[in-house]
């Protein structure tokens, strides 16, 4: 299996149990939030890896506009693209999200994200980057240790806000 086949199938993993996730996830359970906790709502968390994965892949890694402008999502998802990766309570407190419409913009993400990492050479996985926030690392590394665990450990939170609802968390 080639480098560029196994970070595929590995952020196509975790984009399925999160889609699986949240399938199910009602208007109130997107937006509860629990009183007194230091989490934020599963949308403003849905929402935020998202919006990262949309900035980490097409902002930092190609220098090109995140699909949600390019593509035009911002006029056909109810949910603003914060003006950075760091999840903001204020931010995420404001976060009223249409389930079905934003699911469409992640699936755009999601491809996105698959049809550039396929096109990407040996070369091209080892050429380094600077994060900004953990100095210079390679493509492979931001794919696999940023894009990737993000997606996985926000899909657990959302998994977790579903279970302290009194839902079925993974889908598994």
């Amino acid at each position: 299996m080639t480098p560029q086949a196994l970070i595929k199938q590995q952020l196509a993993g975790y984009h399925d149990i999160l889609e699986q996730t949240i399938a199910d996830c009602s208007p109130a359970t997107l937006h509860k939030t629990i009183p007194g906790a230091t989490i934020t709502s599963i949308a403003s968390i849905y929402a935020h890896l998202v919006f990262t994965e949309d900035v980490i892949v097409h902002g930092l890694l190609q220098q090109k506009p995140p699909v949600y402008q390019s593509q035009g999502w911002s006029g056909r998802v109810s949910v603003a693209m914060p003006a950075g990766p760091e999840l903001k309570v204020d931010w995420a407190h404001a976060v009223k999200m249409e389930l079905p419409a934003f699911r469409e913009y992640a699936r755009a993400v999601y491809a996105a994200t698959d049809a550039y990492v396929g096109g990407l050479s040996e070369a091209a996985l080892e050429r380094k980057v600077d994060t900004g926030f953990i100095g210079e690392q390679t493509v492979a590394f931001v794919l696999t240790n940023i894009a990737a665990w993000h997606v996985a450990e926000h899909g657990g939170e959302i998994a977790a806000l579903k279970g302290v609802q009194g839902l079925k968390g993974l889908p598994f």
